[in-house]
């Protein structure tokens, strides 16, 4: 009965404490969280506020309000020129083609009615110091028309010289006529010739059987020139440049575009219309520069480099090969 009454006692004692421990813990559970601590934002470096194309402006196109806008740009990368104020920009015209989200710069803008054209696309591949120059080319002149543009190219000219009276600027021999033949004797006009005296005595006029023959040579002139096109500027290529359509033979002559100094260009100029033969040949990729030692090339000098000697004379000699009533050359 005792131990009935004192566990009846610990109950009540039990239920006493969770009622006073109501209020304790409904304090703890009400209470207001810490906040987390918020994550540190890393501190933007100092910008500027500079006038920032919003969209690709092309050259030659006025800028309007809706094109540009001010905007932070950071102070260690503001490029030199570059605009702060919109009013500066505003109704201005492009001078090149402006790309979106670059600052714009004084150098980019002009006024309306003061921009002038810059050129074609021929004018922009021009190296610095150089013209272009276009010659007529053919097979065998253009190394089989292996050119692409650019490549690097060396031109030989080959042309030939003969004798000319200096004052008469004529190829000689001259033709000579007889104005006051003493009187009773005959005088014949003719080509001019000269007179030899024969071992029996006589004395005679040698005079020239055949034409003068004009003498070949050939030197290395224009050097590292560089091939910018080879064809019409304005013809609409159906591939890549530098790539030929399968099939396609090309015409028997073509025009080539060289970038050479305008001095070169003279050269070229001179050549082409005194009828010599231009030929181009082709440089290995990756070499440039001039070469030193290009010496002309002539009959005596194949003859001396080579250790070529005359034929002796002869009381015979053999004529082109027969080919026995075969069609075609003797292999």
């Amino acid at each position: 009965m005792r131990g009935r009454r004192l566990l009846i006692l610990i109950g009540l004692i039990i239920i006493v404490a969770g009622i006073a421990a109501i209020p304790l813990l409904s304090r703890i559970l009400t209470k207001p969280s810490e906040p987390a601590p918020s994550e540190e934002v890393p501190p933007q470096g100092e910008t500027v506020a500079l006038v920032v194309s919003v969209q690709d402006i092309p050259q030659g196109k006025e800028i309007t309000e809706d094109a540009v806008v001010v905007q932070g740009w950071p102070v260690d990368a503001v490029p030199v020129g570059a605009i702060r104020d919109m009013e500066d920009v505003i109704g201005k015209v492009a001078r090149a083609f402006i790309p979106r989200g670059m600052p714009i710069l004084e150098s980019m803008l002009a006024k309306p009615g003061e921009l002038l054209p810059t050129g074609g696309p021929a004018a922009m591949q021009i190296p610095e110091g150089k013209v272009a120059y276009a010659l007529p080319v053919a097979r065998y002149s253009s190394v089989a028309w292996a050119l692409r543009p650019g490549d690097h190219v060396d031109v030989l000219l080959s042309f030939s010289l003969v004798d000319l009276d200096e004052e008469f600027q004529t190829v000689l021999p001259n033709n000579q006529t007889c104005v006051s033949p003493p009187e009773g004797e005959e005088c014949k006009s003719g080509v001019q010739g000269r007179l030899e005296a024969l071992p029996n005595g006589w004395l005679v006029s040698i005079t020239p059987s055949e034409a003068q023959r004009p003498r070949l040579v050939t030197q290395l002139t224009v050097q590292d020139a560089v091939v910018l096109r080879i064809g019409d500027w304005r013809e609409e290529e159906a591939m890549a440049e530098g790539q030929a359509e399968e099939g396609v033979q090309p015409p028997p002559e073509q025009p080539l575009t060289l970038a050479v100094t305008r001095q070169e260009a003279a050269i070229l100029e001179f050549a082409r219309l005194s009828n010599m033969r231009i030929t181009l040949v082709l440089r290995r990729t990756g070499e440039t520069g001039q070469v030193p030692g290009a010496y002309p090339v002539t009959l005596q000098y194949l003859m001396d480099t080579y250790g070529i000697e005359a034929p002796p004379k002869l009381p015979y000699g053999a004529i082109p090969p027969f080919s026995g009533g075969v069609e075609g050359p003797v292999e």
